[in-house]
């Protein structure tokens, strides 16, 4: 499994030991507002903690846990993904890349380090000629990201019964 690290983060992939940290992340409003809409319950938090964990059994990427590089603090996750959506129109056929943080360092930079350290490792390691990224319209600071990441906007879509944008990042040769 491939562990990344920067002077502020060090990221690794998702194990059972990171369900606490979870399950405590997924109930904070501010995390799930542009998301779920809703607090996740134990079970949904257990789902995803598998489907993290199952990404880099089966596919060989997925979700790192991003932590604090100094004090080993759980911080949140950025990665990949392939996830069917239930969208109308549906989603291009790609790999997602997505970023979760907890409000405690959201706004400091963090999720734009460890998605620059994410795509350096995809650009190494994987064959993709582009990622998408589903998020809110109203999600203004994930636009943000998304946009200095390199995404454009590539549609609009109704997922969960609202609008999301679909954006497209072409990666590197």
């Amino acid at each position: 499994m491939t562990t990344l690290r920067s002077p502020r983060v060090m990221m690794r992939p998702h194990g059972l030991h990171d369900l606490r940290d979870l399950s405590e992340m997924w109930v904070i409003p501010q995390v799930v507002e542009h998301i779920s809409g809703a607090p996740l319950s134990s079970d949904e938090v257990w789902a995803k903690l598998m489907f993290h964990i199952g990404h880099w059994q089966a596919l060989g990427f997925g979700y790192w846990a991003v932590l604090d590089a100094t004090t080993g603090h759980y911080l949140g996750m950025v990665g990949f993904a392939v996830r069917p959506r239930n969208t109308e129109p549906t989603l291009p056929d790609s790999v997602e890349a997505g970023w979760v943080l907890h409000p405690k360092v959201q706004s400091k930079g963090i999720a734009f380090e460890a998605m620059q350290l994410a795509y350096a490792w995809a650009d190494e390691h994987q064959n993709w000629d582009k990622t998408h990224c589903l998020i809110s319209p109203e999600n203004l600071a994930s636009l943000k990201l998304a946009a200095r990441l390199g995404f454009q906007p590539f549609q609009e879509v109704r997922y969960r019964g609202g609008p999301s944008m679909v954006l497209e990042r072409v990666c590197a040769p």
